[in-house]
């Protein structure tokens, strides 16, 4: 947020996303009722095996107003933890705002039930525990309870849910970088090249800003956040025939694409970093016949491995270099699209004296 302070703004996405998480649609809403409705049962439910083991008849009224009060509770809990989000409490303050809800409901029902059973002798509440005292420690244990339920039954899955949709725009902001750090460096140098073609090579120089076109309008157009293995090797290879026609003699590319993985479904750019990384910081750091290879296969299982490798020298151990932060992007991708499904290597082969960067994924469509 503009103006905010550097705590502010990760805590914003985070309750922002959650509260995105938790009232943004309807399926979200219902699921969200019956996990309510199902809390409720649970102290009908423990009570029920314990008047069975004890060879008693079940407290049917008992247990329907135990379910009762619990639903109330409950969804007076939803709605004060959904406001609390929706004016952007800290942590602390929603926990605090929902715990003292729970135990002020909790207290008013016992008072209640305290009432019935004194004016209009409901089995509510035994006769030697008919006090305010009692009623009020009995209300604030059952806030507690209810409390716990709630945390269990909708406030943690929730709250995943929120981490995971916060995750996913951080991904969103990162892809948006890539896309922004790609336009003025390569564009400038591309131009560059342009200018020295116009003259010796005219012809060559309308074809690389036609390329350059072309590939600028793909990765600038804001357009779904996936697309298939296909169009992300056409927009690699006019990537790839620019850097080529700029290094001429110096790199060249070799692809190696498995038909039957062109029409499989991955996140945007997922290759793009770890390309530019094969060039940057491999090929081009050889003096000479630098080469990235790019392969793609459909292994058994329906599982698809792209490999992007280079001949170059390999990265330095000592330090991390910049092109890893693209690395941790692809990583932190495959992690949001496919859980645990997906893997993310970075291999030296020192007797060949390649590296390669390995990302391998379910062929299925990304979650």
């Amino acid at each position: 947020m503009v103006g905010g302070t550097r705590r502010s703004r990760p805590q914003g996405v985070c309750f922002g996303a959650m509260h995105a998480a938790l009232v943004s649609h309807a399926g979200a809403r219902r699921w969200r009722m019956a996990a309510i409705l199902l809390a409720s049962l649970v102290p009908a439910a423990l009570e029920l095996p314990r008047a069975l083991g004890h060879g008693s008849r079940p407290d049917v009224p008992g247990m329907l107003a135990t379910t009762a009060g619990g639903l109330v509770l409950l969804a007076t809990l939803s709605v004060a933890f959904e406001l609390a989000l929706k004016h952007r409490l800290t942590a602390a303050r929603c926990f605090a705002v929902t715990c003292v809800v729970a135990i002020a409901v909790g207290i008013t029902e016992s008072l209640v039930a305290l009432g019935l059973s004194a004016g209009f002798g409901l089995p509510l509440f035994e006769p030697a525990h008919r006090s305010i005292v009692v009623a009020v420690r009995m209300g604030a244990a059952n806030g507690v309870l209810g409390l716990g339920l709630f945390a269990m039954a909708v406030a943690l899955p929730f709250a995943a849910s929120g981490a995971r949709e916060a995750e996913r725009l951080r991904s969103v902001a990162e892809l948006a970088r890539l896309r922004a750090n790609l336009q003025p460096h390569f564009l400038f140098n591309t131009l560059s090249t342009v200018s020295a073609l116009v003259g010796e090579e005219p012809g060559e120089a309308r074809r690389l800003i036609a390329t350059l076109g072309d590939l600028l309008r793909d990765s600038l157009v804001e357009t779904e956040e996936r697309q298939t293995l296909g169009a992300e090797i056409a927009w690699l290879q006019s990537y790839a025939d620019i850097l080529e026609t700029r290094h001429r003699g110096s790199i060249s590319f070799r692809w190696e694409i498995d038909e039957a993985t062109r029409d499989v479904l991955v996140p945007r750019l997922l290759l793009q970093p770890l390309v530019e990384n094969a060039v940057k910081h491999g090929a081009l750091r050889r003096l000479e016949g630098g080469e990235v290879a790019i392969r793609t296969r459909l292994d058994p299982g329906a599982r698809v491995t792209c490999v992007v490798e280079d001949n170059g020298p390999g990265p330095q151990e000592s330090k991390r270099r910049s092109g890893a932060l693209g690395l941790d992007l692809v990583t932190r991708r495959l992690a949001l699209e496919y859980g645990g499904a997906a893997t993310f290597r970075l291999e030296r082969d020192r007797d060949e004296g390649r590296t390669r960067s390995v990302v391998d994924f379910p062929a299925g469509e990304a979650s």
